[in-house]
């Protein structure tokens, strides 16, 4: 990325308004952190200096115990923590590739809380992008579709149960 402070994680004290770097990446990127239930620990998206791909880590909000949880080839994203301590988050293990672009697609996998036990939960050929749990249970995502839209304006709401089933587009969501 070459400028210095892109890709660094910052944490924010609401009291001081003082920011502190959680993780300096030092030429690589951190990405989409998200907090688990009980803001002790956070998940995100990191890719090394030099490295190609963006990988699953997890750490305390003080910074300490950073670990690594995906690996591989792949590009892994966009994770949430589940209720039952799994995670959610958005891949390219699906080895496909957009239709008119050059780039790979992200479909939502889910793993166990160490990172094992990898699995597909959708099975879009296009992007699913951003999930987040809702409160009645199920997973509110964007879904990259190309049914009767165009490919680079407004993305469609689903929701989904956190184990793939019941994808169904939110109600009044139609453009």
């Amino acid at each position: 990325n070459g400028k210095p402070d892109e890709g660094k994680l910052y944490k924010l004290n609401i009291r001081t308004g003082k920011c502190s770097v959680l993780l300096d990446p030092a030429g690589g990127s951190a990405r989409d952190p998200q907090l688990d239930y009980d803001g002790r620990k956070m998940l995100f998206s990191y890719r090394k200096a030099g490295a190609h791909n963006y990988h699953l880590y997890e750490m305390g909000v003080d910074g300490a115990g950073l670990r690594q949880l995906t690996y591989g080839e792949f590009d892994d994203f966009e994770p949430t923590y589940l209720p039952g301590g799994e995670i959610l988050f958005v891949s390219t293990r699906c080895r496909r590739w957009v239709s008119c672009w050059k780039t790979h697609v992200g479909i939502m996998h889910r793993c166990d809380s160490k990172g094992g036990n990898i699995r597909p939960v959708s099975c879009n050929i296009e992007h699913d992008n951003t999930p987040w749990m809702l409160p009645d249970g199920r997973v509110l995502y964007m879904r990259w579709e190309y049914v009767d839209r165009s490919q680079m304006d407004f993305h469609h709401l689903w929701a989904m149960f956190p184990d793939g089933t019941g994808q169904a587009i939110v109600y009044g969501n139609q453009s």
